[in-house]
């Protein structure tokens, strides 16, 4: 069994917490939050046994094998280092780190302690997305010509929030953007060898909206968009010369439709709750099998998001104060 640890008991860790139990050797046993009340409350509510307001002392802990960083985008560095240096295995939530630099610096200490680590990246583990791509690899549609993919949702425009805060990492691209990217690549099995952007800026200097186009070495386009001022249909669609397949809600897809020139195929996945209990198993089993990285999520995975994002970043001109 897998004795996992949180830190920033937020909204996120609120539905990872909630999973752990649906998974089939993980177990939630402590929890890290800089506001003693508020860790106190996560912990009454999802019945875990130990808490703590001091970092130290929670990753001194010799119950907790792996921790689950649910903190902003710029603290995560910081607190896998930690964890790093504590021997506690690690999943952290994306983006990885703000750039290619400091994700780097992170994989590389994290293999040099024998240490698993892994990025968030739970679409890759979701049934509904994996069928999408057997489709794909079945050659259902042939050679795939386009790509599109949106995500965007209408936030409260709060200056102090993680999503406008530029001391936060905040803005659409590090918080939503990275998933269709991440399904663009994972559709084509491949990175992007041309990218383009634009974005609509805050007054806090964070992208609200940002339009990506990316060109892969066979010709494949994608066009991309993500906002944090905007209801999107969050619809991702493959194109191909015999088909298409259409993803509603791909980032948590319980749903995947095969439609070719005579007929539709639907996949539905009959899990109800979110779906983060796919990417839990994973590590779970990574950890059990002694691996220092899943072979679908990999490190390289990581990189190379980091990579395109800093290029994308260049393009809109999106720069952080603590950079």
């Amino acid at each position: 069994m897998i004795k996992w640890g949180i830190i920033a008991p937020g909204n996120i860790a609120n539905e990872f917490a909630l999973e752990v139990k649906n998974t089939n050797d993980g177990i939630l046993t402590a929890v890290f939050g800089r506001n003693e009340n508020k860790v106190k409350e996560f912990a009454k509510l999802h019945n875990i046994e130990r808490y703590y307001s001091n970092v130290d002392d929670f990753l001194k802990d010799d119950n907790i094998d792996a921790v689950y960083i649910a903190t902003p985008h710029n603290y995560h560095m910081e607190y896998a280092k930690k964890c790093i240096e504590a021997k506690k295995h690690i999943l952290c939530e994306k983006p990885f780190s703000y750039n290619f630099k400091t994700s780097e610096e992170v994989l590389k200490l994290a293999k040099e302690n024998n240490i698993f680590i892994m990025e968030a990246l739970w679409t890759l583990f979701l049934p509904a997305v994996n069928q999408a791509k057997r489709w794909i690899e079945e050659d259902k549609i042939g050679k795939i010509k386009l790509i599109t993919a949106n995500f965007g949702f209408k936030s409260e425009k709060d200056s102090n929030s993680r999503l406008y805060n530029p001391n936060l990492a905040g803005g659409a691209l590090l918080d939503v953007g990275i998933y269709p990217i991440l399904f663009s690549n994972y559709v084509k099995d491949s990175f992007p060898t041309e990218i383009k952007a634009s974005a609509e800026f805050t007054n806090t200097n964070v992208d609200e909206s940002d339009i990506i186009n990316l060109k892969y070495d066979d010709g494949t386009l994608a066009s991309l968009t993500c906002s944090i001022s905007s209801d999107t249909d969050n619809t991702a669609i493959i194109y191909g010369e015999k088909g298409k397949i259409v993803v509603p809600k791909f980032w948590s897809a319980k749903e995947c439709y095969l439609y070719l020139e005579d007929s539709v195929e639907k996949y539905l996945d009959d899990y109800k709750e979110s779906g983060y209990k796919y990417e839990i198993d994973e590590v779970n089993d990574c950890i059990k099998n002694k691996l220092i990285e899943s072979e679908v999520a990999t490190h390289n995975v990581t990189l190379k998001l980091a990579e395109i994002m800093d290029k994308i970043r260049k393009e809109i001109g999106l720069i952080y104060p603590f950079e």
